[in-house]
């Protein structure tokens, strides 16, 4: 007989996602999927907001308008603005300049070296697509 000295968290992520504000309209089919892809990704770093922003993800790849929920909206929910940067006092001009030398470094590549192509992915659909954009370029050379 062993003994086991364990903590075990069991986490149901099927129901989690439907119990969250704007999950619970999807149907069983989008919770599946979304729940499989949680289960594949997923950190503990901030449970929920990770749940979310996979319903939110998965609802815009499906076409799925969850902005007119009224779950999501007395929940406080917002559609997650990918890319918004919202800098500290003081820190505007910093990324003004990083924003201006990043477009140097783009005119640059495109003015001199031109069989480079740049890729800047926001995200990791974006990236699986530059994944398979760099995959066709290889074999067709």
């Amino acid at each position: 007989m062993c003994i086991y000295n364990d903590c075990k968290i069991v986490i149901n992520l099927n129901s989690l996602v439907k119990a969250r504000p704007c999950g619970i309209d999807l149907a069983d089919e989008h919770v599946d999927n979304i729940a499989n892809d949680l289960r594949k990704r997923m950190t503990f770093d901030s449970l929920f907001g990770q749940v979310d922003t996979a319903i939110w993800e998965y609802a815009e790849e499906c076409n799925i308008d969850l902005s007119d929920s009224e779950e999501c909206q007395s929940f406080g929910f917002q559609i997650p603005a990918y890319g918004d940067t919202q800098p500290k006092p003081g820190r505007e001009a910093e990324l003004a300049q990083r924003e201006k030398e990043q477009k140097a470094r783009e005119k640059y590549v495109k003015e001199n070296l031109p069989q480079v192509t740049l890729y800047k992915p926001q995200n990791q659909k974006e990236c699986d697509k530059v994944i398979e954009l760099i995959l066709e370029k290889r074999k067709s050379k």
